[in-house]
């Protein structure tokens, strides 16, 4: 779980890289590699996998996705780490108890960055799958924040380990904008 392939750990089968907005046609080998072609020259690609096409779904890759720049007779090797996962879900709630529907919250790792985004359910119910082991933070993404007259910060921190793979937040409350008053 150190986002680096180890001696004793295996290589992936059967993964199917991403590179831009493109799924290679092959998957990867017993040794973990594919070559891909046809990618333009000194343009810059992302370069990921497609999670779905992992053969154990506790696997996440460590970074979503590297970016290389393709040169013309110089093979580019891109090792991509594999964590384990887990999720994180729980409810966005009203006052009152109602559920808090279409929020847009961000997941953030402990160095604060957003590594994931998702979108609260009718009943403010929400999910983040594949979720590598760490520490989180959720949080309202400020768009969603500001059209729900709501602070974006929950207070709210969960855990994902091998230990525990599943973090319930269970009913978590929002915060109201300050008013200001007016003449």
């Amino acid at each position: 779980d150190n986002g680096v392939r180890d001696a004793a750990e295996p290589f992936e089968k059967g993964a199917l890289v991403t590179t831009g907005t493109r799924m290679t046609e092959k998957t990867t080998d017993e040794r973990g590699s594919v070559l891909i072609g046809g990618l333009t020259p000194f343009k810059a690609v992302a370069v990921g996998l497609d999670a779905t096409s992992l053969s154990d779904p506790n696997l996440a890759p460590k970074k979503a996705l590297q970016v290389v720049v393709p040169r013309p007779g110089v093979p580019a090797e891109v090792e991509i780490g594999l964590v384990g996962s887990g999720e994180i879900e729980g409810a966005i709630v009203k006052s009152g108890g109602l559920g808090f529907e279409g929020l847009k919250l961000e997941l953030l790792d402990s160095n604060g960055k957003v590594v994931a985004t998702t979108t609260t359910d009718y009943d403010g119910y929400f999910l983040f799958e594949r979720v590598a082991y760490g520490d989180y933070r959720v949080r309202v993404a400020a768009e969603s924040a500001a059209a729900a007259k709501i602070l974006p910060d929950l207070q709210l921190s969960a855990t994902v380990s091998e230990d525990k793979s599943v973090a319930r937040l269970g009913s978590v409350s929002v915060t109201a904008l300050p008013r200001i008053a007016s003449n």
